[in-house]
């Protein structure tokens, strides 16, 4: 995979692009909910297929995450976990992405940075 590239589904639009090898960003912008969840788990599978030892997902585009996003986040942060890679996920300091990752207490259990440099 190399250069940008992504696509768009029910208000959300996804954009992967790999910076590095061994580096692939997902990036989703819009809002994240259990109508759309699935495209942005496709995305997710398609850069664990390309190999990506590190896998960052750039959440500072949404501005909406329901609880499929949580659990999408969560399982693959455990999956990374079983095969032994990288991932981080990169949240605005403030909004409601951040927000809803501290209520559910995600933060504390996710690798979560505000910065996407701090996540190579």
């Amino acid at each position: 995979m190399n250069g940008p590239r992504g696509g768009s589904t029910g208000g959300l639009e996804i954009s992967v692009e790999q910076p590095a090898d061994g580096v692939v960003v997902v990036a989703p912008s819009g809002e994240l909910d259990m109508s759309n969840a699935e495209a942005l788990e496709e995305a997710i599978e398609h850069a664990r297929r390309d190999a990506a030892a590190n896998l960052i997902l750039d959440l500072r585009g949404l501005t909406f995450m329901d609880s499929s996003g949580l659990r999408l986040l969560l399982d693959t942060w455990n999956e990374s976990q079983l095969a032994d890679r990288r991932m981080s996920v990169c949240v605005a300091k403030t909004g409601l992405v951040r927000r809803v990752l501290e209520i559910s207490g995600c933060d504390t259990i996710l690798p979560v940075v505000a910065d996407l440099d701090e996540a190579f």
